[in-house]
Formats: structure tokens, C-alpha cells, sequence
């Protein structure tokens, strides 16, 4: 089954979680296809299933990597690719972060089959099917259901195919984006760009910033659009705090204090 929603920009998304696929359609650009990572997938498959209801961090885990063991910062992580990707990196208005509980998909950005759908010229109008809410409570105890079967098979494995797997990262990047990690003392940053010389000018300029310090504590995700930056911050009291700001105008490390709430 696919959900359709609309982005802030008011294209036209169909999301298919069979295919990890969601087909963006803008008046003014041909349909674009992109293949989201198989976590990154599941997540947003989650949210809908129960638009507008919180599912907890453990629940979205269980859900999306019920292949593997992973930790907190995996979810972060996906989180702000996804909202990178549907382009809610700025207000967080489509992907909700409700402090200290979860996460929630904005049900006022559903499409419903009634409604008046502009499709870009020179495309036949593909009649969304009705969107069949699912509870969530069901879909969480088949899960864990799953969960334990696998569970059973992974105590009658190889050791040594349990430890390959619980090495693995966890974490397919969709498209060409590219990652940097940089640990400094308690805080962890991460830098994303579309090609590795991007993200190595944004570690370069976290590098010059003098960041080096001891007070700073928390998960910080940092990202280029033009001559702005965005930052993504989880503190450490585990709410999220988002940024955006000029690099020319703004000293890097006053804005890390700012965003991590120090």
C-alpha cells in the first residue's frame, strides 16, 4: 500500500514502503524517484501507519532495524536524513519531534482520494488509492513477534556470523550523501554534504572553529544549503533544537553553545 503526502513546498509525494521508493512530483520539474535506505524507509513507514499518533524511540528502533541491535545515535541519524530528503531540515514541520517522547508524522499533510491533485503537465492523473489507517499496537506485536523468531535463529547460528553482524554499521546513505564523524570529549558531530569535498570542507571548518573544549555535550549534525549552515542538535537532556545560520557572520563555536543549549 502507498501514502500520499504533500510537502511544504506542496509537491506531491507517493511514498511505496514495499520498494523503499518515494516518487516526488512538482508542477514545475519531471516526477523525481528516490530510493530511501531500508531504515530510513521503515521509519517513515511507522509514522504513517498511525498519522499524527507519538511512537516512542524504542518502538521506531524495534520497527526499523529488527535485523540488528543498534544504538540511539542510528535514529538520530535517520531522522535527519529523512527530513533532509523531504525537506523538513529547517521547522521540523512534517517529521515532529515531541521532546522526551518520540516522533509523529503532521496527519495535516496527508492527501486524501478527495482531494483536487494538480498533476505536472503532460502526466495522466493516477488516482491515489484510500489511505487505510493501521494501529499501531498490532503492527508493534507482529514485529515483536518477528523479532523473536529471528532471535531464535541467531542462537543456533555461527558465533562468528552473529559477531559479522553485530559489526555491521546498521546504515545505508541514500543517494550520494556523505557522512563525517568527529568525536570531541562528550560531543559527537556529524557532517553531511552530497559529495565527499563537501563534506570535508565542513569537517575542516568544525576543525578550525576551535571546538576543542570540554563543556560542549550532545549529538550535533551539521549541514550546508548555499551560504547558510544548518545545524541539528539532540542535547544532552535529549531534546532537539535546529539552527541555521551564516558561517560568515557567526562564529561556529557560539553557535554549537547555542543549538546544544550550553
Amino acid at each position: 500500500m502507498s501514502y500520499y503526502f504533500r510537502l511544504k513546498n506542496s509537491a506531491l509525494v507517493e511514498f511505496d514502503p514495499d520498494r523503499y521508493t518515494l516518487l516526488i512530483n512538482t508542477l514545475q520539474n519531471p516526477p523525481e524517484e528516490i530510493t530511501l535506505a531500508r531504515a530510513d524507509a521503515r521509519i517513515l513507514e511507522l509514522l504513517l501507519l498511525e498519522p499524527g499518533a507519538i511512537c516512542s524511540r524504542e518502538a521506531i528502533m524495534a520497527f526499523a532495524w529488527d535485523d540488528r541491535v543498534v544504538s540511539a545515535g542510528s535514529l538520530n541519524q535517520s531522522i535527519f536524513m529523512l527530513r533532509n530528503i523531504l525537506g523538513d531540515s529547517k521547522d521540523h514541520d512534517l517529521l515532529i519531534t515531541v521532546p522526551r517522547r518520540g516522533y509523529r508524522f503532521n496527519s495535516d499533510q496527508l492527501v486524501s482520494p478527495a482531494s483536487n491533485i494538480e498533476q505536472p503537465a503532460g502526466q495522466s492523473i493516477v488516482e491515489p488509492p484510500s489511505i487505510t489507517r493501521v494501529h499501531l499496537a498490532p503492527a508493534i506485536e507482529k514485529q515483536r513477534l518477528g523479532i523473536a523468531i529471528r532471535l531464535g535463529y541467531l542462537a543456533v547460528s555461527v558465533f562468528a556470523l552473529f559477531t559479522l553482524w553485530q559489526l555491521y554499521t546498521g546504515y545505508e546513505l541514500p543517494h550520494d550523501l556523505q557522512v563525517a564523524e568527529i568525536k570531541q570529549g562528550a560531543l559527537s558531530i556529524t557532517a553531511v554534504g552530497k559529495s565527499k569535498q563537501e563534506v570535508d570542507a565542513l569537517k575542516a571548518d568544525v576543525l578550525s572553529s576551535g571546538i576543542v573544549t570540554d563543556h560542549l555535550r550532545g549529538e550535533v549534525f551539521i549541514s550546508r544549503t548555499g551560504s547558510r549552515t544548518n545545524l541539528s542538535c539532540v542535547q544532552k537532556t535529549g531534546d532537539a533544537y535546529n539552527l541555521e545560520f551564516s558561517f560568515r557572520e557567526e562564529r561556529l563555536i557560539s553557535m554549537f553553545e547555542k543549538c546544544l543549549g550550553s
